[in-house]
């Protein structure tokens, strides 16, 4: 697998290009939008023997790799085996002949964490991620037959979809009244209003705000398509990381007396008021909430390895 240096550009073209405009301030997390061709550029970035290899290669299982079709997972069991290793071992593996075919009857193939494991979408996550301040990670998404793997479901991040190989429909419903919750992304009822319905070619690029019912079904097979999901900051981050910097604060340490005068837990409780009413009032609290998130290392760390200290004394 090699690292696609040559692409470097191109990935970052591609994001700007996505983010260009009135994305940023109208668009994200706003609404859905489609960007024929955005990612042209890049669809060489991940094929068909980039999949083979990093099924040869690696140990996989669930819930990493997954196969479902209709909404329901098919269990492990149907597409993996115990395989003899070196030295009497023994490691679960992919079965290339049952692999074949369950997919043949019309399951999906997905995999989760792609950006960890395969050099080219690191990239072009890290490149999102530059963009937007935020952490970002691709799952992949493969099938041969004209069914869907999940049916209609709602995710509780923003997603960008980009097609590589055939075509896929994507049906797309109304917003989901729990999708600002921190909730399974099965609850409540798909409505039956359809909001868009529309085929990605290879190259086409979907944004799709979180709580979005969507239905996704291959078109043209096969069909392969990569989903970057960016996870939402909300206020319970804020409210998260403000008690975090009060933590140490006279009034928030103040202990809630159970017994004896009961104005005692009053009085706690009104300077605890009193307190986070100031800290919400600091003009400048939400931009250095933002300022150290966006100092946070979303990249993947790099090692260097075997260069680990070259001054140490050799013993």
């Amino acid at each position: 697998m090699e690292h696609p240096r040559d692409l470097s550009d191109a990935m970052d073209d591609v994001v700007a290009t996505l983010t260009a405009g009135d994305f940023l301030p109208r668009v994200y997390h706003h609404e859905h939008r489609v960007f024929p061709g955005a990612a042209e550029k890049i669809t060489d970035l991940f094929g068909w023997d980039d999949l083979n290899e990093i099924l040869e290669t690696h140990q996989l299982r669930v819930p990493q790799l997954r196969l479902s079709r209709d909404g329901k997972q098919l269990p492990e069991t149907a597409y993996m085996e115990a395989r003899a290793a070196r030295r009497g071992r023994r490691r679960i593996r992919v079965d290339p002949a049952k692999l074949r075919a369950a997919l043949s009857t019309g399951h999906t193939l997905a995999m989760r964490y792609m950006d960890e494991i395969h050099p080219g979408l690191s990239q072009l996550s890290e490149a999102f991620e530059r963009r937007l301040l935020s952490d970002f990670e691709f799952n992949l998404y493969a099938s041969w037959q004209p069914t869907g793997g999940f049916n209609a479901h709602w995710d509780n991040h923003d997603v960008f979809a980009i097609q590589l190989r055939g075509k896929k429909r994507w049906r797309i419903l109304g917003r989901n009244e729990f999708s600002m919750h921190a909730r399974d992304s099965a609850m409540g009822t798909p409505p039956a209003e359809v909001v868009d319905d529309l085929v990605l070619a290879p190259g086409d690029v979907l944004f799709l705000p979180r709580g979005y019912w969507h239905d996704p079904v291959t078109e043209e097979g096969p069909s392969l398509h990569i989903t970057g999901s960016i996870p939402s900051t909300t206020g319970m981050d804020l409210a998260r990381w403000l008690l975090d910097q009060l933590r140490e604060d006279e009034a928030m340490c103040a202990e809630l007396l159970r017994f004896g005068d009961p104005e005692g837990p009053r009085e706690v409780l009104r300077r605890v008021r009193e307190r986070l009413d100031e800290a919400f009032d600091e003009e400048d609290q939400l931009k250095r909430f933002f300022a150290v998130r966006d100092g946070a290392q979303f990249g993947r760390f790099k090692l260097g390895l075997p260069d680990v200290d070259t001054t140490a004394p050799v013993r």
